[in-house]
């Protein structure tokens, strides 16, 4: 199985498109100029009809010379556009230079220098500053530039003047876009925060050229869900779907084992068991659903212990797959126990939470089939660097997570990164209102319930992920920012049940075909 998506390009890899279009099929680069251009006039106009005047910020490179394309399309269509050189004329480049004698000629008022922004009350800004390649930061006048036009609306050319094109981090100071127009294929900084959030409504536009990246990371979108939509046969039974084993809960946390548990169920698990330590309180589990089977393993304490090894490698031997680690704690019995656990368990699993936590500092046993869940502290001290190093570039860091873990690894937050030797997605699903205690365990049950099915560990976390950010985006819309995690897991088998969207991608996301016409 493959797992669906859009392609999602470094600067470096687009530039290499770009300059195959150039130099490999002939296609003038101010010919790619004027497509480009003409998107961001049919996407300006689309948005805003005609506005009383719009300001063109234009560099000195191929990201100026788009925006003195759009400003001198603009006057001709009699919308009153002007064009200014923050930087100047002298470090124009060749196509650029070209673009600006042809606004020049076309009588487009063009200017030197910052603008003046604090009147425009009905003006739109065109921000062809930088482009995607930007790799300093922005500072000095040019950052003051980017926060004034900011609080205006704003379309950007390509990327947000100030945001990685290759990590979505901001370089100093950044364009916050209403809508961003960009052209052959998505980068991974149009994606990632905070770059995704600075780039508005994404406008991804053929403009002629050809992107052939097989071994890019991908925008997940519904597609990925196929394999979990399936209904299987009219003889289908419980047994068809898996038998999921959950080693979850201890003192204080059942309720993590709770919502793992019923979240499998609700993804389609066949049958659920949670193995929980013998010590913890039978009352703790009165609200458990009848459908979860439960198994008393003998531990310490209320915690999961080196007791509890062999019958939980017994109970994983009959099950399809395995979901560990939610609330059972840090005591360090229970990470001997883990750490035993999985050197010995040859069990399809998805490891969570404090599971993760106890193989901080060890060497992970070689798994045919794991996925691991880390929020972005956790992968942080499995890979041993601060959050923020994570945080900076969370492809990079979820790759290292796959090859540290020989797992499937899943980098929560926004923009979750999931990570296999197949390949890399980024999941555009979910939203704020699902940073709330529990979300996580509800995402390793749904995990949990497709590795139970028999799908491989890319499918059952691609499709897990897009998911479970699918029905917290429902869930919030009823609950709105009082969503619990139940909320989601409650949610799973309405978005299932219904039927694709079409297009399948990510509401801020409009993709034009080569059929448009700018």
């Amino acid at each position: 199985m493959t797992v669906p998506g859009l392609p999602l390009l470094t600067p470096r890899q687009m530039e290499a498109a770009d300059r195959h279009a150039i130099d490999g099929l002939g296609v003038p680069g101010l010919a790619l100029m004027e497509s480009a251009a003409g998107a961001c006039v049919h996407a300006l106009l689309e948005r805003w009809g005609r506005p009383s005047r719009v300001v063109v910020l234009a560099g000195p490179g191929n990201n100026g010379g788009d925006g003195l394309a759009i400003a001198r399309r603009l006057v001709g269509l009699g919308v009153a556009a002007e064009a200014w050189l923050p930087l100047g004329r002298a470090k124009a480049g060749a196509d650029c230079r070209a673009q600006l004698a042809m606004a020049e000629a076309a009588g487009v008022p063009i200017h030197e220098g910052p603008p003046s922004l604090s009147s425009a009350e009905d003006s739109v800004i065109v921000d062809a500053l930088f482009g995607t390649g930007l790799a300093r930061p922005v500072d000095g006048p040019l950052a003051g530039l980017v926060t004034a036009a900011s609080a205006h609306r704003v379309l950007a050319v390509d990327i947000p003047s100030g945001v990685s094109g290759a990590t979505g981090v901001v370089l100093g100071a950044a364009v916050r876009a209403d809508i961003t127009v960009t052209f052959g294929s998505l980068k991974i900084g149009h994606v990632t925060e905070p770059g995704r959030a600075r780039a508005g409504d994404l406008v991804l536009a053929d403009i002629g050229i050809p992107v052939h990246q097989p071994d890019a990371p991908r925008l997940l979108d519904a597609r990925c869900l196929a394999p979990v939509r399936d209904e299987g046969s009219a003889s289908a039974h419980k047994g068809t779907y898996g038998h999921l084993l959950v080693l979850a809960g201890g003192p204080g946390k059942v309720g993590a084992a709770r919502l793992t548990s019923e979240a499998a169920l609700r993804a389609g698990a066949g049958l659920v068991t949670l193995a929980i330590p013998a010590d913890v309180p039978v009352d703790s589990l009165a609200t458990l659903a009848p459908e979860v089977m439960v198994e008393r393993l003998p531990g310490r304490s209320g915690a999961f212990s080196l007791d509890s090894l062999e019958p939980a490698l017994a109970l994983a031997s009959t099950r399809r797959a395995v979901a560990l680690g939610p609330g059972i704690g840090t005591d360090p019995a229970t990470v001997d126990f883990v750490r035993a656990f999985l050197g010995a368990c040859g069990t399809p699993s998805v490891v969570d939470a404090d599971g993760l936590n106890a193989m901080v500092g060890a060497s992970w046993p070689a798994a045919g089939t794991r996925v691991v869940t880390p929020h972005p502290g956790e992968a942080a001290r499995l890979l041993d660097q601060p959050t923020t190093a994570v945080q900076t570039d969370r492809l990079a860091a979820a790759r290292d997570l796959a090859r540290a873990t020989d797992s499937v690894a899943v980098l929560k937050g926004a923009g979750t990164v999931i990570a296999a030797p197949s390949g890399a997605w980024n999941n555009p699903s979910g939203n704020p209102a699902m940073g709330t205690a529990g979300s996580g365990d509800v995402l390793t049950g749904v995990v949990g319930a497709f590795l139970a099915r028999g799908l491989p560990a890319e499918i059952a976390a691609t499709a897990g992920v897009h998911l479970h950010g699918l029905a917290g985006d429902r869930a919030a819309v009823s609950v709105g920012r009082g969503l619990v995690a139940s909320d989601i897991s409650r949610a799973l088998g309405p978005v299932l049940a219904a039927p694709p969207p079409d297009p399948p991608h990510a509401p801020w996301l409009t993709v034009w075909p080569a059929a448009w016409r700018p």
